[in-house]
C-alpha cells in the first residue's frame, strides 16, 4: 500500500460544468385563466445550452414543443425573443438532488422549475419565477414590459 491517500473519483455530476439557460417570460391571454396574469408574464419557457447546442423546452397548454438550435446562435436566438416581445433572464440548471419534488399542478412555471432545478413549491406564476430567478441570478434582463403596454406605477 502506498503511502499517498486515494480519493475516489468524482461521479460525472460532480465533474460537468453547470449548464446554461435562457429562460423566456411573454405571452398573450389565449386561455382565459391566463388573463388574470402579469401582463408580458404569462407564460415561460427555457432554452439549455446542452452539448453544444441550445435546446428549447416549450410546455403549452395543448403540448411540449422541444427544438434544437446550433450552439453558435445565441446571439440570434436572443435578438429573436426579443423582436417577438419576450422578456429574457439568463439562469443556470442546478444539479439534480435525490428525493422527490413535491407534488403541484403541472404548468409552464412548474415545467421550467424542474427543468432549472428550483424546488419552490409557492412559486407558481411566471411573474413569481422571473422575481425568484432575477434575484438569484443578479443578471441583466431584457425587459420589454413597455413594448407589451404594461405601464408599472
Amino acid at each position: 500500500m502506498s503511502s499517498t491517500s486515494h480519493k475516489p473519483d468524482k461521479s460525472p455530476a460532480q465533474t460537468v460544468e453547470r449548464k446554461r439557460a435562457i429562460v423566456a417570460f411573454g405571452g398573450s391571454p389565449e386561455l382565459k385563466l391566463l388573463r388574470y396574469l402579469k401582463p408580458g408574464f404569462r407564460h415561460c419557457f427555457a432554452l439549455v445550452r446542452s452539448q453544444g447546442v441550445w435546446v428549447m423546452y416549450n410546455p403549452l397548454s395543448i403540448g411540449t414543443e422541444i427544438d434544437v438550435w446550433p450552439g453558435d446562435c445565441e446571439e440570434q436566438l436572443r435578438h429573436w425573443l426579443n423582436l417577438n416581445g419576450y422578456t429574457i433572464l439568463d439562469a443556470h440548471v442546478r444539479t439534480l438532488r435525490p428525493g422527490p419534488l413535491p407534488w403541484t399542478l403541472f404548468s409552464c412555471v412548474e415545467a421550467v422549475k424542474r427543468v432549472l432545478g428550483v424546488r419552490k413549491p409557492w412559486i407558481l406564476t411566471p411573474w413569481q419565477l422571473f422575481n425568484h430567478l432575477n434575484e438569484k441570478s443578479r443578471k441583466k434582463i431584457i425587459d420589454n414590459s413597455a413594448r407589451i403596454g404594461y405601464k408599472s406605477f
